[in-house]
């Protein structure tokens, strides 16, 4: 199948061999592929809708959107086509659509995946996973991975089946890293997943938000880098092939910002690399970290459009996407799990996030939940 990243710019044709991690993905799964699914133009944004392809729309509400970049995949998901679906995360997209469709979403540790592009990149923000329905297909596919391709630098996870007896210590967070409470409906998701957590033995504490916000600012340059190194490298690579004038008018200004402020990069990676030693310490008093997936539940259609200015949608995105990138940064693990719903139907994902190399701890966790059959998914929705 061609290979056109959601993106109108390339001419149509047919690939000549898998990706690598499509090998991998059917090495650990034995999987039947039915096809490509959406996403948004270059996994840029947390939609799929683009001109290639026009909107992908959420089971749960069609005037909603999926979440992205791996907007297809959880649609599917959620949809009961198939059990779980192929998703990449760079900026939350494996744990965005799973918040949005309600499903399970688990960004594995840097290093989980076999060697990809994104580690030529002075930060690998990027790495592969699932999205599915059950905590119990997430934790196979990722046992299966480190079958597949062993990192003897990271924590082994083993095949996870249920929760750990021990309990551990949670440092719970609502607001984002400029202050801002999230929506009351994601705020007392993550409340009362707090107080779920605190039955079942676990000591939560309620904290404000750890991270600070030029974390997030600096994320943001190194984010327009990537989209103007993705445009050169195409056209490298496809000549002729590809036409950037075909993007959308996020993709070109995303990237054409970048020579204006190239000036903050190497600052910016500096300080996105820092962040790490941040991260790291705050699980000398903490196990795992509990927020929201977003600061709010799935927008409409075209909130995230094809065709917006770039600062309006970053605005958009600063009061949306705020406590999944750390993750990108550091490397580290996390997982959104399904927990809530909104006042008008829609799903609301809750996140865990751990140490680098640490997915068992989240898996554990996750299967407790679980188990006392708190997830909120779609069936449940329909048979009510």
């Amino acid at each position: 199948m061609p290979t056109l990243k959601g993106s109108s710019a390339y001419k149509i044709v047919e690939a000549k061999k898998n990706d690598k991690i499509v090998d991998q993905f059917l090495a650990i799964t034995g999987s039947i592929i039915l096809g490509k699914s959406s996403t948004s133009e270059f996994g840029l944004l947390p939609c799929g809708e683009t001109l290639q392809h026009g909107e992908t729309r959420n089971p749960w509400n069609l005037d909603h959107s999926t979440g992205g970049s791996s907007a297809g995949a959880a649609a599917l998901v959620a949809a009961g086509v198939v059990p779980f679906a192929h998703a990449s995360d760079g900026g939350g997209s494996i744990r965005i659509p799973a918040a949005c469709c309600g499903l399970v979403g688990l960004k594995p540790s840097r290093g989980r995946n076999i060697i990809s592009a994104s580690q030529l990149v002075p930060i690998d923000i990027a790495q592969d996973g699932i999205v599915s329905r059950t905590v119990r297909d997430s934790a196979s596919f990722i046992s299966g991975l480190e079958k597949q391709h062993y990192n003897s630098s990271l924590l082994p996870i083993g095949l996870v089946e249920n929760a750990n007896k021990k309990r551990v210590r949670i440092g719970m967070f609502t607001k984002s890293s400029t202050g801002i409470e999230s929506d009351n409906d994601v705020t007392n998701a993550v409340l009362e997943t707090g107080k779920l957590c605190e039955s079942f033995g676990h000591k939560v504490e309620y904290i404000n938000n750890p991270f600070e916000h030029k974390i997030t600012r600096d994320f943001m340059v190194y984010w327009s880098f990537l989209s103007f190194a993705t445009m050169i490298s195409e056209y490298a690579i496809n000549g002729l092939k590809f036409n950037h004038f075909k993007t959308a008018k996020f993709t070109k200004q995303l990237g054409g910002f970048f020579p204006l402020i190239s000036f903050r990069a190497a600052s910016s990676i500096r300080n996105l690399k820092n962040h790490t030693h941040d991260y790291n310490k705050l699980f000398e008093k903490y196990d795992l970290l509990l927020s929201p997936t977003l600061s709010h539940p799935a927008p409409l259609i075209g909130h995230f459009g094809t065709e917006e200015d770039t600062i309006d949608v970053i605005m958009k995105l600063n009061s949306y996407v705020n406590f999944t990138t750390t993750q990108n940064i550091t490397g580290a693990p996390a997982i959104s799990l399904p927990l809530g719903i909104s006042k008008n139907g829609l799903p609301i994902g809750v996140q865990f996030a751990s140490m680098l190399g640490e997915e068992r701890k989240l898996l554990e966790m996750a299967f407790e939940i679980e188990a006392a059959d708190k997830f909120i998914t779609l069936n449940k929705k329909l048979i009510k």
